[in-house]
């Protein structure tokens, strides 16, 4: 198989491809939407009593689109081995901009999700999955969680430059056209790449991963991956405590995402250029966070730092509920703090699933993990703005998200210090199984 001897690897571009679809993508279409979800309710006359709008309905659009990716994931997946790149990213990169588009003309608010079932088809190849596919293919082992974790960061660099962009444009244009240009912006960053830079495997154009020849060079045989089967894990403690911290770590979303309509909600739409410098200080403290977590983990513990992150969301739900609109300085500080959750969702539960069960059945653990995840983090946004509906205001939401922190630091403890009791059970590949007998 031939290698490029000169010139750049064509890793490169799928890289830069990848870079930017998480920008146009997640980046884009996702963390920016709770902009939009309070001038939206305002359209469709969805109001509270105190004439404030009623973001509730406007929400299940995120509702939609999670439920629809849970149950279209496990037969996306299996196209990534069977359909040539440029036609499952190109699709995706379709059903996402025409999806946005529509969310630009439509009347009523069921038509929304129409819009969130789209975004749902697309989900495994844009936002979840794909990514991850690609770089993994294109880098060897040790190249690719580095390359994926840059890649990852874009989400976040996107988010800081498209939130306050776009919350002007709807303060100027009206949400309508917003929608219209997110669309065209996530056509050109998504189906670029897709249809001229990405190729399903570096084999399909003559060439081996980028740095597989010096990684086999140095290791010779490659190591056995070690840990516990799938089984064994389903049967343990520390399984269901991860599988609650997943499921809270999830809401996390629908707290970031409504902190311009909760801010709005006190102030008015005077505050949502507030609102949207707060998803950008939360953008911020993505970046950051994923970088941070990663290095403190090796020092501390991923325990340990799993328990360090939590307080630190604690103190932004704590700011939200105590001074809600009343502070610029204090409300940037929480949406930083809250955007800090994003870390523990990408980098610290992979961490922790891998610290307590091992390589040897990771992606089948992590998956079982994964469907919690899907199921609560659609209903984030829905379960904040109903209880903000149901109490009259905002702060008692945030409030619940400090409780939820007390539960998952209390969950990351007891799985990692029960896992500490099974591993001994660790075998590595080609090894039977050992009994918990």
């Amino acid at each position: 198989m031939a290698e490029e001897k000169k010139g750049m690897h064509r890793a490169w571009l799928v890289f830069i491809g990848v870079c930017m679809m998480m920008a146009g993508g997640m980046g884009l279409v996702l963390n920016v939407m709770g902009n939009y979800f309070a001038p939206m309710a305002m359209a469709f006359g969805l109001v509270t009593p105190e004439g404030k709008p009623d973001v509730t309905q406007v929400t299940l659009l995120m509702t939609v689109y999670s439920y629809v990716m849970l149950v279209w994931l496990p037969f996306a997946g299996r196209l990534f081995s069977k359909v040539d790149a440029r036609i499952l990213f190109g699709a995706g990169g379709a059903l996402v901009a025409v999806g946005v588009a529509l969310l630009g003309v439509w009347t009523e608010v069921w038509q929304i999700y129409i819009s969130g079932a789209m975004f749902g088809l697309a989900g495994p190849m844009i936002f979840l999955v794909g990514p991850s596919v690609l770089i993994n293919n294109w880098f060897a082992p040790r190249q690719a969680g580095k390359f994926l974790g840059i890649a990852s960061a874009f989400t976040g660099v996107g988010t800081f430059v498209w939130s306050p962009l776009f919350a002007g444009l709807i303060k100027s244009n009206g949400y309508q056209t917003a929608f219209f240009v997110e669309a065209a912006v996530a056509a050109v960053l998504i189906l670029i790449p897709a249809l001229f830079l990405f190729r399903t495997r570096p084999e399909d154009v003559g060439l081996k991963p980028f740095g597989i020849e010096k990684e086999q060079a140095v290791d010779g045989e490659a190591p056995r991956k070690s840990g516990v089967s799938g089984k064994f894990a389903l049967g343990t403690v520390a399984f269901y405590c991860i599988f609650v911290a997943a499921c809270l770590i999830s809401l996390g979303g629908g707290y970031k995402s409504l902190m311009p309509t909760a801010v709005q909600s006190v102030g008015g739409p005077d505050l949502a250029m507030l609102g949207a410098s707060m998803i950008s200080a939360a953008a911020v403290g993505n970046i950051l966070g994923k970088i941070v977590l990663g290095s403190l983990a090796d020092k501390i513990g991923i325990r340990n730092s799993m328990a360090a992150f939590a307080v630190v969301n604690m103190i932004g739900f704590g700011i939200m509920v105590a001074m809600l609109g009343t502070n610029e300085v204090a409300m940037l500080a929480a949406g930083f703090c809250i955007g800090t959750g994003d870390a523990m969702m990408s980098v610290g539960l992979p961490l922790l699933t891998r610290s307590c069960y091992g390589d040897r059945d990771y992606a089948k653990i992590y998956s079982y993990l994964n469907m919690g995840i899907a199921v609560l983090g659609g209903l984030g946004a829905t379960f904040v703005a109903f209880v903000a509906s149901m109490t009259g205001g905002f702060q008692a939401a945030y409030g619940c998200g400090i409780a939820f922190e007390a539960v998952i630091i209390v969950a990351v403890v007891i799985a990692a210090v029960t896992a500490k009791k099974f591993r001994d059970k660790w075998t590595a590949e080609g090894e039977p199984d050992q009994s918990r007998a």
